[in-house]
C-alpha cells in the first residue's frame, strides 16, 4: 500500500473515543467581602514571605557563584523565586516547603562538590533500591505544589492495567510519546502513583545527557530509571568529545537490549530527541518522530524475539509546567527555568502493530516474514504512523481541556 494511503487508512483508527479519568475537582465557594479582604490579605502575607525566603536563597546560591557553571546563579536563583510564589498564590504558607528546598539545593552543592556520572543504565535512587537519599520521595514532595489534580486527565487510563498485565507475563511495553517539560517524569509518577505505583517505579526513562549533566536537573534524574544517551544536538560538541560520546551510546544500547531479554520492561522514550516547541502563534503540537529512533526500538524487540514487545501511543500536554525555552541552543545544557502551576495531561492509545504497518518493508532481512526489502522507507512509515497516532491523542488533550475549560491550558496556550 503506498505510504499516504497508509497513513490515511490508519487515521480512522484513531477516532475511537478515549475513556476520561478525572481526580475529583473542588467546588468553588462564594465569600462575603469580608472574607475576601481576609482571604486577599493572607495571600499577600504569602507573597511578602515567599519573597523573603527567595531573597535569603538567592544570597546564599550567589556565595557559591565561584563553584557554578557559568550562568547557572540567576538560574537558579529564578528557580526558587517562581518555585516559592506558585507555593504562595495556593493560599500556603511558603515556609512549608523549606525543608524540601533545603534538601533539593543540597543535593545541587553535592552535584558541584562531586559531579555524578550517570552509567548507561542508572536505576533509580530510591529508599527501596538502598539509596542513603530517595530522590524519587524528594521529587514528589517538590513538585507537588506544581501539579494540580483537580484539572489533570489521563485518557485511556484502561489501558494501564493492560499494561501492567503485559509485564506481569514478561512481556516488554514501549511508550513512543511526544515530550514537552523535564517534568514529565514526575508527571508520570503523579498519573500512576495511587493506583499503580509498582509501574510509577519500575518505568524506564530514556535520558539525553542534558538532564544528567546539568546540575539543577540532576537530583529529579537521580530518582528515576534512566537509559542515559547522548542526542544528536549534543554529541557534536565539543568534537574531541565525540569517540567517548558514541562509546558510551553503543554501551546504552547493549543495556537496553538486556533489559529487551530480561522481559517485563516498560520504556518511556521520545522518538523526536527532544521537547516540543511552540510555533509562530505560541501554539504546542508534537514534534515530529525521527525514523532513526523508532527503528531502532523495533529492532530491539527483534533480537529480543523470544520476549514480545508491544507499542504504545502516548501524548502528553504539560508544558506549562516549566516551559522549554522557544527556540533551541546546540551545546547549551544550562537553561532558564521558571515554575508555574499546571496539570497533567497524559493520553494513552491503542498499541500498534508494526509488522501491520510495515508489511511492505523489512526490519531485518526476512522479517517479518513476507516482507519486501524496503527498510529506509519501512521506517519512515512507522515513525509517521507513531506520530500521526500522538498527534490525534494530543488532539484529544487539547479538545479534553476546552470542554472542561482548564485554567491552565486556555485557547492561546495548546
Amino acid at each position: 500500500m503506498p505510504r499516504a494511503a497508509l497513513l490515511l487508512a490508519s487515521a480512522t483508527a484513531l477516532l475511537a473515543p478515549q475513556s476520561t479519568i478525572k481526580q475529583t475537582r473542588r467546588h468553588s465557594t462564594t465569600l462575603n467581602p469580608l472574607e475576601q479582604l481576609a482571604e486577599q490579605a493572607q495571600i499577600k502575607a504569602y507573597e511578602a514571605s515567599a519573597a523573603a525566603i527567595a531573597a535569603t536563597i538567592s544570597a546564599k546560591v550567589a556565595e557559591k557563584g565561584d563553584r557554578m557553571p557559568d550562568g547557572m546563579v540567576p538560574i537558579v536563583q529564578e528557580f526558587m523565586r517562581t518555585y516559592l510564589d506558585v507555593v504562595a498564590k495556593q493560599k500556603r504558607d511558603p515556609m512549608e516547603k523549606v525543608p524540601v528546598l533545603k534538601e533539593y539545593l543540597g543535593l545541587v552543592e553535592d552535584q558541584l562538590d562531586e559531579p555524578f556520572v550517570f552509567a548507561p543504565y542508572h536505576e533509580a535512587w530510591t529508599e527501596e533500591n538502598g539509596a542513603p537519599i530517595d530522590h524519587l520521595k524528594m521529587d514528589t514532595a517538590f513538585m507537588e505544589p506544581m501539579l494540580d489534580p483537580n484539572d489533570s486527565v489521563l485518557l485511556g487510563s484502561e489501558r494501564v492495567k493492560d499494561i501492567e498485565a503485559l509485564l506481569a507475563k514478561g512481556d516488554n511495553v514501549v511508550l513512543l510519546s511526544n515530550h514537552q517539560t523535564e517534568a514529565d517524569p514526575s508527571c508520570w509518577s503523579f498519573a500512576l502513583h495511587e493506583n499503580h505505583e509498582r509501574l510509577e517505579r519500575d518505568m524506564i526513562m530514556v535520558a539525553g545527557d542534558r538532564v544528567t549533566t546539568d546540575v539543577v536537573a540532576v537530583p529529579f534524574s537521580k530518582a528515576r530509571n534512566l537509559l542515559c544517551i547522548y542526542s544528536k544536538r549534543h554529541i557534536d560538541n565539543p568534537p574531541e568529545e565525540k569517540p567517548k560520546k558514541m562509546r558510551h551510546n553503543a554501551k546504552t544500547m547493549t543495556a537496553m537490549l538486556r533489559l529487551f531479554k530480561g522481559g517485563g520492561k516498560c520504556i518511556w522514550v521520545a522518538p523526536s530527541g527532544g521537547r516540543d516547541r511552540p510555533n509562530s502563534d505560541g501554539v504546542y503540537t508534537p514534534a515530529a518522530f525521527d525514523p532513526k529512533s523508532v527503528e531502532m526500538f523495533r529492532l530491539m524487540s527483534a533480537k529480543a524475539a523470544d520476549k514480545t514487545t508491544h507499542f504504545y501511543p502516548v501524548a502528553m500536554m504539560t508544558h506549562r509546567l516549566f516551559p522549554p525555552p522557544k527556540t533551541l541552543t546546540p551545546g547549551a545544557l544550562g537553561e532558564p527555568r521558571r515554575a508555574i502551576r499546571g496539570s497533567v495531561n497524559i493520553a494513552i492509545g491503542e498499541p500498534i502493530d508494526f509488522d501491520e504497518v510495515t508489511r511492505a518493508g523489512c526490519l531485518v532481512d526476512d522479517f517479518p516474514p513476507g516482507c519486501v526489502e524496503d527498510r529506509e522507507d519501512a521506517a519512515q512509515v512507522a515513525a509517521e504512523y507513531a506520530h500521526l497516532q500522538v498527534s490525534q491523542l494530543y488532539a484529544d488533550l487539547v479538545k479534553d481541556a476546552k470542554d472542561r475549560g482548564s485554567p491552565y491550558y486556555s485557547a492561546d496556550r495548546y
